[in-house]
């Protein structure tokens, strides 16, 4: 993508959404750095899209830079907010592995409390609000009475062991909010990755088939792999295109890429067939390529939609972070076609 186009505020936003820039990214950024900018609006839409952290530690690398002092100061407040606010995540984590792990139950780690620490390497670089657990939907019973010990009541109408197995067929979120009011901390249990009425067909056994060991707040417990990562990245990018979606779940995926390097984009490519989520993934992947300079193979993308061949800009036309609703439009286009 050509970045001429878009403000020299945009170009920042984008040039520092990265854990890592490479010369060519700091030297365009430096650049930027020599000219007037709108501050204000800097920090207000990185703070829209949740990249604060990203942008005080870019920011903070470049040498001969031109930030104002007040400005370095404000981003440095909010990392490090970031950062006390998420070692109580991963102290609580490790509390939640330790219980369901005594008690026989697996679980995989999705989203924030994953990335931050594996793929980011840093807690401070991406902030979450919750905590995201997969188990699967025979243990939900069991999560609940074990983490009723530490101090976790259901957030809404949980059912009774009796009608249970019924409940877990009809809930339509296929996931529920176990909060703990004195930490203030909750946990969203999934068994699932997307609402029941969806029309994508994930067969989550498959993920688990797939899953890979890791440790997470010194404790192991399971993670996506790859491909199926960018799978269910992708449909959360697709599940807030409509209302509140941030730069921050687009950088998300992009740092998969770049972390595991050896993507088998045969697979993803044919499950996302099977899946029927061709689109968000599309999306997703797209993005992170023009906007966020990620070496996905355009072939990957042709398969996934051959009309994107055609024109391809097609799908976004303008910057989106000026306006935080403007990426929305700009992405859902493709399902405008």
């Amino acid at each position: 993508m050509d970045y001429s186009s878009l403000s020299s505020e945009d170009r920042l936003l984008l040039y520092c959404a990265r854990t890592a820039m490479n010369e060519d990214t700091a030297s365009r950024l430096k650049d930027i750095l020599n000219q007037g900018l709108d501050w204000e609006y800097i920090v207000e839409s990185s703070t829209v899209h949740c990249i604060s952290p990203l942008l005080y530690w870019n920011l903070r690398s470049v040498e001969g830079k031109d930030v104002p002092e007040n400005v370095i100061k404000q981003l440095g407040k909010k990392y490090l907010e970031t950062v006390g606010k998420n070692m109580v995540f991963y102290y609580e984590l490790g509390r939640v592995l330790r219980v369901l792990k005594d008690a026989g139950i697996h679980v995989i780690c999705l989203k924030g409390i994953f990335l931050a620490e594996i793929i980011y390497k840093n807690i401070g670089l991406r902030p979450f609000n919750d905590i995201d657990l997969l188990i699967r939907n025979e243990d939900l019973q069991k999560v609940q009475e074990k983490l009723s010990q530490l101090m976790y009541r259901p957030s809404d109408v949980f059912p009774t062991e009796w009608h249970m197995p019924k409940w877990i067929n009809l809930c339509e979120d296929q996931q529920i909010g176990l909060e703990n009011p004195k930490k203030k901390i909750m946990l969203e249990v999934h068994w699932h990755i997307h609402p029941r009425s969806s029309l994508f067909r994930v067969d989550i056994n498959i993920f688990w088939e797939n899953a890979q060991p890791t440790t997470i707040a010194q404790y192991e417990t399971l993670v996506f792999a790859p491909e199926d990562l960018l799978q269910h990245l992708c449909l959360h990018l697709h599940k807030h295109t409509l209302d509140s979606l941030q730069l921050r779940w687009c950088c998300d995926i992009a740092e998969v890429i770049k972390h595991y390097k050896k993507i088998n984009w045969k697979y993803l490519i044919r499950s996302s067939r099977t899946y029927r989520t061709e689109k968000p993934v599309v999306r997703g992947l797209y993005f992170v390529k023009n906007y966020l300079k990620v070496p996905v193979p355009a072939q990957v993308l042709h398969a996934l939609d051959p009309t994107m061949s055609s024109n391809p800009f097609d799908y976004i036309s303008k910057m989106p972070v000026r306006n935080a609703k403007k990426i929305s439009q700009d992405l859902v286009h493709i399902d405008e076609r």
